[in-house]
């Protein structure tokens, strides 16, 4: 089983570098991914990251507090729980108690690192998803036990290597790079759903009798992975837009319409950058976009 360990700053990285040794210490038949080690040099980081996250069925989000904010992990948390219907997301905390931890990472089951049992639940339930190849409990209770003293250790050497109260710069992870993962999901996406008109457009020419059952799932299908891709171009339209506060976001007939609590209109300060960013958005999503505020609307044609 694939885990997706993700990180962002400093400490959440070594917290993950140090779990993709030891959870296979634990749980051999699991295989944790870390994009800062598994990314073999001349290869594209963000394609493989993608890539990784739509393949993972396990996540675990390492939670500091100088990182609970950041936007890199609530969006790999999120694409985690919408990838596969069967996705579990743990955030893992390190020097933050659960009640400090806000927005999208908020909605999942935390477990605080110092806390042995809690520890023990998040590897349990990791076993629970192997079927076949899980330990039996009493063998996986004797795994842990005989590692728990190491990743005690470990972890409280992380927890003092970074003073919180002067978070440091996030590496090697800009807004632009955020961008192209989530352009780089969509894309996936995208290509799936053809790939599923395709066939309901060969199922239609089958004669109706005797297939009805095949559309419906392959219907049902079409239907999941339009959501999924609405809801990954949703998330690229807020964070282009950002500045502008977006309200809501809906789509209908290719076309996006988004609500704006300000926007600037033509000749105000602002409106060149705003008006770049529309275009911009427009051809990445290659789908026509209307911006609307109370001071007007703003729309850009592919």
């Amino acid at each position: 089983m694939k885990v997706f360990l993700s990180w962002s700053g400093d400490r959440s990285k070594a917290m993950a570098e140090f779990l993709r040794i030891w959870l296979p210490d634990v749980i051999q038949a699991v295989n944790p991914w870390i994009s800062s080690r598994n990314i073999s040099q001349g290869s594209r980081p963000l394609a493989n990251i993608a890539d990784e996250l739509a393949s993972s069925n396990f996540g675990i989000v390492c939670v500091t507090p100088e990182n609970r904010g950041s936007e890199w992990i609530n969006f790999e948390a999120g694409a985690l729980s919408k990838t596969l219907e069967d996705s579990v997301v743990v955030p893992l905390l390190l020097g933050i108690d659960k009640a400090q931890v806000t927005g999208p990472l908020a909605q999942f089951q935390m477990t605080v690192s110092t806390v042995k049992d809690e520890v023990y639940k998040l590897v349990s339930d990791m076993n629970d998803k192997l079927g076949e190849a899980a330990l039996a409990g009493d063998r996986l209770e004797r795994s842990f036990e005989q590692n728990w003293p190491s990743f005690s250790e470990e972890f409280e050497k992380i927890s003092l290597s970074t003073n919180p109260q002067e978070p440091k710069v996030e590496e090697g992870r800009s807004d632009s790079d955020l961008l192209e993962e989530v352009l780089l999901l969509a894309r996936r996406q995208e290509r799936r759903l053809v790939d599923v008109e395709s066939s309901v457009q060969s199922l239609m020419r089958i004669r109706e009798q005797g297939f009805r059952k095949e559309r419906k799932v392959v219907a049902g299908s079409e239907s999941r992975n339009r959501n999924v891709t609405q809801e990954i171009m949703a998330n690229v339209i807020g964070l282009m837009l950002h500045k502008y506060e977006v309200l809501s976001a809906h789509f209908d007939d290719g076309a996006a319409w988004v609500g704006l609590e300000k926007m600037p209109i033509e000749g105000e300060d602002g409106f060149e950058e705003f008006q770049d960013t529309m275009v911009l958005l427009a051809e990445e999503l290659k789908i026509t976009v209307t911006a609307e505020s109370p001071t007007g609307r703003y729309t850009h044609h592919v």
